[in-house]
């Protein structure tokens, strides 16, 4: 039976909304959806970038693995290298000159999303316990130096996620002493998105630097980087934990709404294995040894799902971390890595849950 016209027309419309509303954001489209599509239940964990690489059968293996336990993102990191932290010069390294293109579209298909999260490393993290927030380039020359070198490292990463499709571009990660020259960040954006026009991201380091960053409009999402701490007890009672979640959680939610509710996700957090798991837990296994138990860390998993994945304002997150040899993870005992421990149980019953 044909069709009245009105009733052409209507279908018609009808239409247009489900394909505007299903299509899939990658690193051929722009990100209009990205707030009420792309970043609602992210259910992700960051896989490092190490040996075996991101290509081999190992790491396809944990996909599988990660997979079953309900995530559905992973984010992949690519490094770049300063002799210094005051060196301007960015370069790649022969540890991350690998094929990201075919690792990402071998992620991409087992069913997984990607964020492509490139990473500073200098040799000062190692020798001086230093980290990106040493970073600082006050004078005009040298930050002009080092933002023309990191652009070109940053645009090699956006060809990268234009070619693979990737799902969501973290542009950058923990510059405190750099992210409030709001004028170089916004150039480097427009920059970035004439090669990739996909969602965009920056990864704050904490909640101080996310608040005092005035450019969240020109990105998609809010991306933190959040080792909170939130008791400072051994074997701390569920509600003091959920206590210490409280003014995390209003000054989350506040950076959301003063930036037109914007979605928050968790691009990093992380519990190591240990005693007092959720005090001071940004410190690395290599910067201090604490006794072991992964009691303390499950718990830390679990209640953060019960606090943060019903929220509004939560977009998703990116546990920290796991390695593509389970066997023989490249951390100590005491490091964040889940697998083989309790803590796994508890992402994958949080995943599973999150995305009902």
């Amino acid at each position: 039976m044909m069709s009245s016209p009105g009733g052409l027309v209507l279908g018609i419309f009808f239409v247009l909304i489900f394909v505007g509303i299903s299509c899939t954001v990658d690193g051929g489209q722009t990100s209009d959806t990205s707030s009420e599509v792309a970043w609602k239940r992210i259910a992700g964990v960051t896989i490092a970038d190490d040996f075996p690489d991101y290509t081999s059968p190992d790491c396809l293996a944990l996909c599988d693995s990660l997979r079953a336990a309900g995530a559905t993102w992973v984010a992949v990191t690519p490094c770049g290298f300063l002799d210094s932290t005051q060196d301007v010069s960015v370069s790649w390294t022969r540890w991350s000159s690998r094929d990201y293109r075919t690792a990402i579209a071998k992620m991409r298909a087992k069913g997984l999303k990607v964020m492509l999260k490139p990473y500073l490393f200098a040799m000062d993290f190692w020798t001086k316990k230093q980290w990106t927030g040493d970073i600082r380039h006050n004078d005009s020359a040298s930050r002009r130096a080092f933002f023309d070198s990191y652009q070109s490292f940053i645009l090699d990463n956006a060809r990268i996620a234009a070619d693979a499709h990737v799902e969501l571009f973290c542009i950058a990660l923990e510059l405190p002493h750099l992210s409030h020259f709001e004028a170089e960040w916004r150039s480097l954006i427009d920059t970035i998105r004439t090669v990739y026009r996909g969602p965009l991201t920056y990864a704050a380091h904490g909640l101080g630097e996310s608040q005092a960053i005035r450019w969240w409009d020109a990105v998609d999402v809010i991306g933190v980087n959040l080792y909170p701490s939130l008791t400072d007890q051994t074997a701390p009672a569920d509600s003091v934990v959920r206590a210490g979640w409280i003014p995390i959680k209003r000054q989350m939610e506040r950076l959301s709404s003063m930036n037109g509710n914007k979605p928050i996700v968790l691009t990093e957090v992380g519990f190591r294995s240990v005693k007092k798991a959720m005090f001071s837990p940004w410190e690395w296994p290599e910067h201090g040894s604490r006794p072991i138990d992964h009691t303390e860390q499950a718990q830390a998993y679990r209640i953060l799902a019960d606090e943060l994945y019903g929220e509004q304002w939560f977009g998703g997150v990116f546990w920290w971390k796991v390695f593509t040899d389970g066997a023989k993870p490249a951390e100590n005992a005491d490091g964040f890595t889940p697998q083989g421990k309790p803590a796994w149980k508890e992402m994958s019953d949080g995943f599973k849950a999150f995305r009902q």
